[in-house]
């Protein structure tokens, strides 16, 4: 089945961290689709009785700009080619920002029926602010139905996925995340980890995920079920993922929501503190 992911890209020549993540991470690439994005600033006056300098001095930084993303596109898709990628599964695009960075990112990727966002470190910066739980008008706004990967710094090389699960309908759904993209072909293992407050539904909870891995075509062996106690999730999960050398951690999104509110796509708590925690592996939040 094919996967397509949108990879948003920067200027800096030296990060792209989430192209490089995207080029070590497959092992087999051929179902996988890739558009490069990068949203240049918008240098337009509003003012029409600016002089024609100022004018100039736009479109002057409108260029500087264009060349710039045109470049970083340019190395991208020499990442991924050198990572075994076919420049058919490659799409370079870039665009002036028009609604706002959240915004443009989020209709390229629905227009584009893609499965996933991919940020490195400068789109997660642009996405921070718009996703943080305490501004809710701001995700009242956005209509954002897309799981994201989160690769602030990943390191090269590593492997496996430490899937986190609690038992709620976003750890399900981010179950079925992981299975689209880790799928038989891969290599990678599969950790289920559960934090228990003391209950004793951890079992339960990670025997039902092993089993809906299993229908979704993930062999047995590949899956390795934890369970640890502890009062603080995040660093629980932060320490799995150091001693573990996990690639990605998965986690569904935990928002709190409102009564009447509307059903947004919002990062919870634990999430937070993992993107600031975690420092070699990728962080996958499911929708």
């Amino acid at each position: 089945m094919e996967r397509k992911l949108l990879v948003t890209v920067g200027e800096d020549l030296e990060s792209l961290y989430g192209v490089r993540f995207v080029a070590s991470f497959f092992q087999n690439k051929q179902d996988i689709r890739v558009t490069l994005l990068y949203v240049a600033p918008r240098f337009e006056s509003e003012d029409e009785g600016q002089n024609v300098r100022h004018y100039e001095i736009d479109a002057e930084l409108s260029e500087i700009y264009s060349r710039k993303g045109k470049k970083a596109l340019e190395i991208s898709r020499g990442i991924l080619e050198s990572s075994d990628f076919a420049p058919k599964q490659i799409t370079s695009k870039l665009i002036y920002k028009k609604h706002g960075m959240v915004a443009d990112i989020t209709e390229e990727a629905a227009t584009g029926n893609h499965d996933v966002i991919v940020l490195g470190q400068r789109g997660y910066s642009i996405f921070e602010k718009a996703l943080y739980p305490v501004l809710p008008s701001e995700m009242v706004r956005l209509e954002m139905d897309f799981p994201i990967w989160i690769c602030k710094r990943p390191r090269r090389g590593l492997k496996n996925v430490l899937l986190c699960m609690d038992g709620s309908p976003e750890s399900h759904r981010i179950t079925d995340h992981v299975a689209a993209f880790v799928g038989r072909k891969e290599r990678h293992g599969i950790t289920l980890f559960h934090v228990s407050d003391g209950s004793r539904r951890g079992a339960e909870i990670l025997a039902a995920a092993m089993e809906r891995l299993s229908e979704l075509g993930i062999k047995k062996e590949r899956m390795k079920p934890v369970i640890v106690e502890s009062a603080d999730v995040a660093k629980a999960i932060n320490h799995e993922a150091k001693s573990g050398d996990y690639a990605v951690v998965a986690a569904g999104r935990r928002g709190i929501k409102k009564v009447g509110e509307p059903d947004k796509w919002v990062i919870g708590s634990n999430n937070w503190k993992l993107i600031d925690m975690l420092e070699n592996a990728a962080l996958w939040v499911g929708k």
